[in-house]
């Protein structure tokens, strides 16, 4: 059991925008300003989960987590099986899985940026690591969907301490995953933040139609020409590191778009040095 979960539990019981000014496990954990463009406050990228073996199910949960958010409504659909390379696709997240190799780390989400707002989103999960005894259960595998999908949508971590275990949200670095596989509370609050605002324009939904319609999943979008990667050498400029000291986050620009990517490392790995 967690006890300090209880207290954090009821730390976020409060309104969204007091949880905002809480304790530092607390603090205002979207990532950067980044957000989809919508014209209701609600979120409809069309998830795309080319995904396969039990991966599929885990995927499914996620987006039944981040659908329960007032503020996300996104539509799931088959993508291409063993997509390894998780090429990016206007107005979708895509979400994959391979044995990506010895990189260093057990998921990563990146986002295309244009005109300020996430136009693509792109979500790796990595089977060589799930496949070693200490990562190859339900919860780490649980958690780290859940939190390179929630990047997707432009949430941070709450907590970025492998040592330390604070809250019961997926979108924590902890090395006790356990009760940690899904959005706590606080991830809603925050959505409701990042999300509180409309804006004119088109849908986020590549399937959704016009003025933000909802998304129905199989829409596939389209090809930005770009791939995630799988290294610090693709993903560009270290401009984020953890509690320690690991560089998390890069920044690279490609075919006119800003390509931003969140990495978890294996918190027992030494990570490859990074591009500065």
């Amino acid at each position: 059991m967690k006890p300090n979960k209880l207290f954090i539990a009821a730390g976020t019981a409060t309104a969204a925008v007091a949880a905002v000014f809480a304790g530092p496990s607390l603090a205002n954990h979207s990532w950067s300003n980044y957000h989809w463009s919508t014209t209701d406050g609600v979120a409809r990228p069309d998830v795309v989960d080319n995904t396969v073996g039990s991966w599929p199910a885990r995927v499914a949960i996620a987006m039944g987590d981040w659908n329960s958010s007032a503020h996300i409504e996104s539509g799931t659909s088959a993508g291409t099986a063993n997509a390894k390379r998780c090429p990016m696709a206007s107005g979708t997240i895509q979400v994959c899985n391979s044995a990506y190799g010895q990189t260093g780390w057990l998921g990563i989400a990146s986002i295309s940026l244009s005109g300020g707002h996430i136009v693509a989103g792109s979500t790796k999960l990595n089977d060589t690591y799930f496949s070693y005894p200490q990562y190859n259960t339900e919860t780490w595998k649980q958690l780290v969907t859940c939190q390179e999908i929630g990047h997707d949508y432009g949430l941070g971590h709450q907590n970025e301490d492998f040592s330390t275990d604070l809250t019961t949200s997926c979108m924590e670095y902890t090395s006790n995953p356990s009760g940690n596989e899904h959005p706590d509370k606080h991830d809603y609050d925050q959505l409701a933040l990042i999300y509180s605002h409309s804006e004119g324009g088109g849908s986020t939904s590549s399937s959704g139609g016009s003025s933000g319609g909802p998304g129905k999943g199989g829409g596939k979008g389209k090809p930005l020409g770009i791939e995630p990667g799988d290294s610090p050498a693709q993903w560009g400029k270290a401009i984020g590191k953890d509690a320690a000291g690991r560089p998390n986050e890069f920044v690279r620009n490609f075919n006119g778009y800003t390509v931003i990517t969140h990495v978890t490392w294996a918190p027992h790995v030494k990570v490859p040095a990074a591009r500065d």
